[in-house]
This record gives structure tokens, C-alpha cells and sequence, in this order.
């Protein structure tokens, strides 16, 4: 599955440089052979560092590992596909004969449709929990940090007012404030690159498997 992964990221967003070189070896034939299948517009996303593609190779590997149903199916088919791209490298003829070689284990071409949209739909439910965790995580991590900078900067106007004493306070909670901004940005920055991360590759994995569902429709009989 990582090299399906792979695949999918290369064709829909954009890699960064040195991800873009290690995967051009293998993904570039594969472009250039679905050039006749019109291809979904690559989103304006930064692009994914190697360390985020490995975390989204491993949480998709997860995610149709749990999502695999009994019999051949979509998965097994992708895994197949990836064995056998040494020995039949264009990708037309290698779905044609992945398919009559499950075929005779019992997989048809409303199955192997039908089981792709479970998958596709499995990765549209793991984004929405995705997205709610997101959510929750800035509430968590954000809220709370603003709320403790305004009630400690309505405290150090009122020190302002008291004794030499209470005036180290001031300065402590001055301080203390700027941990707080920079934790804040820090968190914020952290949210907001997983976010971007994982919906850049989630849509490239929705796209790759509707462009699949395309070939199939196209090219099985």
C-alpha cells in the first residue's frame, strides 16, 4: 500500500524536492501511461516533507488494513497491482490481468467498483474525524492559553497599582505571557500543517481511487 500511497500523492499534490526526486523513478511511468484519463486539478497545497508522507503511508496502511473485506476486493487488487509492475509495466494491461487473475477467485467488476467506494468512503469518514479532532485539539491547546493571558493581563494592570513587591509579579506574569504567545504559535503552526498534511493527502487518496473507479468503468469488460 505505500507505494500505492505514494503513487496518489505524486499524481494529485506536489512533493517536496527531495521527495519529488526519490519518487520520480517509479511514479513517473505510471503518470505519463493514465495521460488518456483526465486527471483532478493538484490542490495549491505547500508541499508534503518526506516525514509527513511517511506518517500518511502508515496511517493509510492502518486505515485499509482495518477497512480490508473478506474475499478479493480493491485492496488486494492495488497490492497485486504492485506486485506485478515489474513484469507488466504498463499500467492498461496490468489492470487486465490483475483482474482475470481475481477473477477466478471470485472478484467481478461491480465488486471491484463497489469495494473501492467502500474504501474511498472510509477515507472520507476518516477525514471528517480527522477534521473534529482537529477541532478539539485547538480548543484544548489555543483556547485555554488565550484565556490564561487575559486574565493574567488584566492581573498585571492591577499589580501595577500595588507596592514594589507585587511588582515582580508583573514581570513574572509578563513573562510568563510570552511563553504562552510562543507556545501558541508553536501549537497553532503544528495544527495547521497536520491539517494541511493529511486533507492534501486524503483528497489525493479520494482522487486516485475515483480516477481508479474511471479505468475500470473504461477499461474492464
Amino acid at each position: 500500500m505505500s507505494t500505492f500511497l505514494r503513487k496518489a500523492i505524486g499524481l494529485f499534490i506536489e512533493l517536496d524536492e527531495a521527495q519529488a526526486d526519490q519518487a520520480s523513478a517509479s511514479g513517473a511511468r505510471s503518470a505519463a501511461e493514465q495521460t488518456t484519463v483526465k486527471q483532478p486539478a493538484a490542490p495549491a497545497n505547500q508541499p508534503i516533507s518526506q516525514a509527513e508522507l511517511s506518517k500518511f503511508e502508515k496511517h493509510f496502511d492502518q486505515l485499509f488494513e482495518q477497512t480490508n473485506l473478506p474475499g478479493p476486493d480493491y485492496f488486494e487488487f492495488w497490492k497485486t497491482m504492485e506486485t506485478l509492475e515489474a513484469h507488466i509495466p504498463e499500467e492498461k494491461a496490468r489492470i487486465k490481468a490483475v483482474f482475470a487473475s481475481l477473477k477466478i477467485q471470485g472478484l467481478t467488476k461491480v465488486n471491484l467498483i463497489d469495494t473501492a467506494t467502500k474504501y474511498r468512503d472510509a477515507v472520507l469518514l476518516d477525514k471528517a474525524n480527522f477534521e473534529s479532532a482537529v477541532q478539539s485539539k485547538s480548543e484544548s491547546e489555543i483556547s485555554g492559553r488565550e484565556a490564561s493571558i487575559q486574565k493574567m493581563e488584566t492581573e498585571r494592570e492591577d499589580k501595577r497599582q500595588t507596592i514594589e513587591k507585587l511588582q515582580r509579579e508583573i514581570e513574572e506574569s509578563a513573562a510568563k505571557i510570552a511563553s504562552l504567545q510562543q507556545e501558541i504559535a508553536a501549537e497553532r503552526e503544528k495544527i495547521d500543517n497536520a491539517q494541511r498534511g493529511y486533507l492534501a493527502a486524503c483528497n489525493a487518496m479520494v482522487s486516485k481511487i475515483e480516477n481508479d473507479i474511471q479505468q475500470f468503468q473504461q477499461i474492464i469488460e
